[in-house]
């Protein structure tokens, strides 16, 4: 196991171990009933429910490329991720991409009463036939009484692989960000993770990170 993985369990089971194990989720799906097969195979390759730090098992009947949460002005400062994955060649579309993903809240706190394990930012997508996805929901915060980076944790589940995770989502700009994560960005989920961020006239912090399936 390198390092980066250690880094990333120890903190996945860090959060794990504080938080209550619930089942529900507030997370919008955009309804879309995926090809007959398609979500039968992509949870196969899903890891087992309960296993650390992943939940493609868990996907709905319904997944869309795009997802979002009904957020409001109080639940954090609204953001929008988007992105295309790419084969392992970083050049071709990869379509029925299951992606899954979640993050904390504006206090930096996954789970609360009431809420699932990884917190109730977390959601499914399902990529389209160019390879796209996009996730509406909040800028997550740091853990609390810490310097852990902002971030976003992500898994992947092709047809032919089992989920695994990517580099999380980090924020350009984030003085919690370390030199030892910049060394790894990219190295699992290529390009570059850590993305930059630009708020528009709305108010909306939008940002683009593409994903390189591994060989």
């Amino acid at each position: 196991m390198n390092e980066t993985r250690r880094v990333f369990l120890k903190n996945a089971l860090i959060t794990v171990a504080a938080l209550p194990l619930i089942s529900s989720c507030r997370s919008t799906t955009l309804a879309v009933e995926p090809k007959p097969g398609i979500l039968e195979t992509l949870r196969k390759n899903a890891q087992p429910r309960g296993a650390t730090a992943m939940g493609a098992i868990e996907a709905p009947d319904s997944v869309s490329w795009r997802t979002a949460f009904p957020i409001t002005r109080d639940d954090g400062e609204p953001m929008i991720i988007s992105g295309t994955v790419y084969k392992a060649d970083g050049k071709t579309p990869a379509p029925n991409t299951l992606i899954y993903f979640y993050h904390t809240d504006k206090y930096g706190i996954y789970g609360r009463t009431g809420e699932p394990q990884h917190g109730r930012f977390r959601g499914w997508m399902l990529t389209d036939s160019k390879g796209r996805y996009e996730f509406s929901s909040i800028r997550p915060a740091s853990y609390p009484n810490s310097t852990q980076s902002q971030h976003v944790h992500m898994t992947v589940t092709t047809l032919e692989r089992r989920e695994d995770w990517i580099d999380s989502i980090l924020f350009e700009g984030d003085r919690f960000i370390t030199e030892r994560e910049r060394g790894w960005s990219g190295k699992r989920g290529g390009f570059n993770p850590i993305i930059t961020v630009t708020t528009g006239k709305d108010g909306i912090q939008r940002g683009v990170r593409d994903i390189q399936l591994m060989s």
